[in-house]
């Protein structure tokens, strides 16, 4: 895929230095040529959603990033920033040092067993969605329609970080 188009990357963290684990995941990003991030959200802190009980509450935020890669490429690129950065996959919705989503393509929609987009959980997750609306509030669903903006948690109330 050649032509540029804007992307929604979330990002969390609830094992260690959440703020810094944030912080090192943006620097990461950001020294990807192939990825210009152009806003990032504020940073909210939520409670766990589904996982193991006792976990600790997680900093989670979203970037807007500008980039050709192909969204395979990218998911991988994540997955690598995640490695280096200490994330261990033991439990599914376990504690993590760094957890980085594709939320959101502009103008695609995807549908394969290791990639969905819109992100399958967005709607029903505040702490997903408000991040994705604080840097593209204009974002909307390519296959359905649906304007995220409008979506009941579109205005839920977060706890700044």
């Amino acid at each position: 895929m050649d032509h540029i188009r804007r992307v929604v990357i979330g990002l969390g963290s609830n094992v260690g230095d959440r703020l810094q684990n944030i912080a090192r995941a943006l620097e990461l990003l950001r020294a990807d040529e192939e990825l210009h991030v152009t806003e990032v959200s504020p940073l909210y802190e939520t409670s766990p959603e589904g996982g193991p009980a006792g976990q600790g509450d997680f900093v989670n935020g979203a970037v807007l990033v500008l980039t050709s890669v192909d969204a395979t490429d990218l998911l991988h690129r994540l997955q690598r920033i995640e490695e280096t950065l200490g994330r261990v996959r033991v439990e599914h919705h376990g504690p993590r040092t760094i957890d980085l989503d594709i939320l959101w393509i502009e103008g695609e929609t995807i549908h394969e067993p290791e990639l969905v987009i819109p992100h399958a959980q967005l709607a029903a997750r505040a702490f997903m969605l408000r991040p994705l609306l604080d840097v593209a509030s204009d974002a909307s669903d390519a296959e359905s329609g649906v304007v995220f903006g409008e979506l009941p948690l579109a205005s839920a109330a977060l706890k700044r970080a």
